[in-house]
């Protein structure tokens, strides 16, 4: 007798590639992965899909069309919000498929996901202007592109929460987000100009182009004749200076952590008090984001191509940062619950990151200054309101105000 076909089937695959790949990610898995756990023939899987290319193109665009019927279903903000905090940790892996496995997809796929993923940025941006008659357009699109990395920021870790509990932080993190004042503190003295260009070392411009190549391509597909070339030389010469393609991407790793920790020492030992260690910290992240989005891009994408030794120190030095952030948040609000406040660091950091990726964003003279107010909004119990007025140095309303009823943009 013959066995009846789960109707389901075509979902059950999709499913299982979707988790493979954000578990181990899109080189490290095979069709005979996908069938074994889904215990099927190749035969049966090709039935649905054509190739390993097809699972991801389909993955990532089943997330999309779940984010876009939340946010489409929503006739505010507040409802907006609202939806998405319950239904954001059903795709917590969608950012990580967009963000790192994407890459992978030929030209014309991912330009339509990114043409799908950017109607759903102004759909959002167009609620948050709604709501918000006090901002310009560029203002309310900040504030949109931030309240999708809010949801999107549960993809980048394992902090949890009873599940209710859960929903209403990511609640509370957005509605701060979507109403945070911008432009209420006093400006940055003017900026100094970039100054003299001097030439980069051989080495450096090597370390450069590798970094930019790796986080705009990924590791797997890049090879030292593309570094070289970047580098307007052939990629045997690439080995005067770095004996293996993965001393490039271990070079550029870990001179980054070093680098993010150095700023952030720095930054404390100026704070006067425990306020202040949170407003220099923040503003050390994110000038040091800020500085080089590629090397942002190449340490949450590519740890995993690195040899376990170094990668199991940079996982530590992560650990360390987040600690240190917990520690300096802790004596500004003590009593915090340890996950709330790691998945509020965390939302700040992905709230950042996203900002400086964002090619339209990157040219603001105003962007460091904007996201140290959504990310001290974030940090802070805004419902008080002479938190923020502490940060500012004036008085301010609240943020996170009462609602009327009840995902380069990485997605929620």
């Amino acid at each position: 007798m013959a066995t009846r076909r789960p109707g389901d089937r075509k979902q059950q695959i999709l499913a299982a590639a979707s988790e493979l790949f954000r578990e181990q990610g899109y080189h490290n898995v095979s069709v005979a992965d996908v069938t074994t756990k889904v215990d099927i023939a190749a035969s049966a899987l090709y039935r649905h899909y054509r190739n390993k290319h097809d699972l991801l193109y389909y993955a990532v665009l089943a997330g999309l069309d779940s984010l876009q019927e939340s946010v489409d279903g929503s006739k505010d903000l507040d409802s907006l919000l609202s939806t998405l905090s319950v239904t954001s940790t059903g795709r917590r892996g969608l950012p990580v498929l967009w963000q790192r496995e994407a890459r992978y997809l030929e030209d014309e796929p991912r330009a339509e996901l990114r043409t799908r993923l950017r109607a759903v940025t102004s759909r959002v941006s167009g609620l948050v202007a709604g709501d918000r008659a006090d901002l310009s357009a560029a203002d309310c699109e900040l504030l949109g592109v931030s309240v999708l990395a809010v949801f999107g920021s549960v993809s980048g870790h394992r902090f949890t929460l009873p599940r209710r509990r859960m929903e209403a932080v990511l609640l509370g993190l957005s509605e701060r987000v979507a109403r945070c004042p911008l432009g209420t503190g006093a400006p940055d003295a003017a900026r100094p100009d970039a100054g003299i260009a001097i030439p980069l070392s051989r080495r450096e411009q090597l370390v450069t182009e590798a970094t930019r190549l790796f986080d705009e391509r990924g590791y797997h597909t890049v090879n030292n004749e593309d570094i070289g070339e970047a580098c307007g030389m052939s990629g045997p010469n690439v080995y005067n200076h770095f004996d293996a393609k993965i001393d490039l991407l271990v070079t550029a790793i870990t001179r980054g952590f070093d680098r993010r920790a150095l700023a952030a020492r720095q930054a404390l030992t100026r704070a006067g008090d425990p306020r202040q260690a949170l407003t220099y910290l923040l503003g050390a992240h994110i000038a040091f984001v800020l500085e080089d989005s590629h090397l942002i891009g190449v340490m949450a994408t590519e740890l995993s191509h690195l040899p376990d030794n170094v990668r199991r120190a940079c996982v530590q030095e992560q650990r360390d940062y987040l600690d240190l952030w917990a520690r300096v948040l802790d004596a500004v609000r003590p009593g915090l619950d340890e996950a709330q406040a790691l998945i509020t660091i965390s939302a700040v950091m992905t709230v950042v990151a996203n900002a400086a990726r964002t090619g339209r964003f990157r040219s603001r003279v105003d962007l460091a200054d904007r996201l140290a107010e959504i990310g001290m909004a974030m940090l802070l119990d805004t419902s008080a309101p002479d938190d923020l007025a502490a940060v500012t140095g004036r008085a301010q309303v609240p943020v996170t105000q009462p609602a009327d009823a009840n995902v380069e943009e990485p997605p929620g």
